[in-house]
């Protein structure tokens, strides 16, 4: 693990015993405004350490990296608050948390986020910061994802930084059962201009991609990928509804992808 020169020696393992340790990481990058924000919220409640990519993963789901070497960087380093560049994805900043900075260490809250954007519906699949939440999960850390519906780079988190203290806070209070964590989507208004709080299930959405292309100088046809998201579910109890209503979205998720309800009739198939 690299260190910066001008910043604190001090190691992770530095532990204050009587204080939970809280891993915080997203996909926006280290130095983005949302984790910051977050990583206030959380040292109200315990030792704080960030590890987070050094630059921007969204979209990077759940990739890990196996081709090339992983690299962490230690970036500043204080009494209860540190900070870690990792060199790639958001799953493999969580690696390299609980297997090398953190090893032999009790992780008591996993956090990401805040995410500069919404996470809800179909975009859980493809988010970096809900990957690294599942990853977690996986290995059964308390674990909770933070999305603002605001993308951009200087959104206002005033908002957001209050919800999660009172998601944190019941976290702690309430205890999640092994093999669930949150998804927390928030919507982009002021404080006085959220609803409430609803528990909700994931829309049943998805993107239309396009595919625009373009010309290389050298004559090679190149792509951008874009789209829209094709609200085809408007349920009043979906993630998507209770945003755009101006209500938080915290909605149970788990690893587990069986289609359980669908393993009776299956096991009618001839094979």
């Amino acid at each position: 693990m690299i260190k910066d020169k001008k910043e604190k020696t001090t190691t992770a393992k530095t532990k204050s015993k009587n204080k939970p340790l809280i891993l915080v990481t997203n996909d926006d990058g280290v130095d983005a405004k949302g984790i910051r924000a977050l990583a206030d919220v959380a040292r109200q409640f315990g030792r704080v350490i960030i590890v987070a990519p050094g630059s921007a993963q969204s979209g990077k789901s759940h990739a890990i990296t196996f081709s090339s070497p992983l690299r962490l960087r230690q970036v500043y380093v204080d009494k209860d608050f540190e900070i870690y560049k990792a060199n790639n994805t958001p799953v493999d900043a969580v690696k390299l948390a609980q297997c090398v900075l953190l090893k032999n260490q009790k992780i008591d809250l996993l956090l990401a986020g805040i995410n500069h954007g919404s996470n809800s519906s179909s975009s859980v699949f493809y988010s970096g910061t809900m990957a690294a939440v599942i990853e977690g999960c996986i290995n059964h850390t308390p674990s909770v994802g933070f999305s603002l519906a605001d993308y951009d780079a200087n959104a206002n988190f005033d908002a957001a930084k209050e919800v999660a203290y009172n998601v944190i806070k019941a976290v702690f209070e309430h205890k999640l059962p092994e093999n669930i964590c949150l998804n927390v989507n928030i919507p982009n208004v002021a404080l006085n201009d959220i609803k409430g709080y609803r528990i909700t299930r994931q829309a049943y959405n998805h993107w239309h991609e396009d595919l625009e292309e373009r010309i290389d100088p050298i004559g090679k046809p190149y792509y951008w990928l874009s789209g829209y998201l094709l609200e085809l579910d408007k349920s009043e109890d979906t993630d998507e509804w209770a945003v755009k209503n101006n209500y938080v979205s915290i909605q149970p998720v788990k690893p587990d992808l069986t289609a359980h309800e669908y393993i009776k009739t299956m096991k009618k198939w001839k094979f």
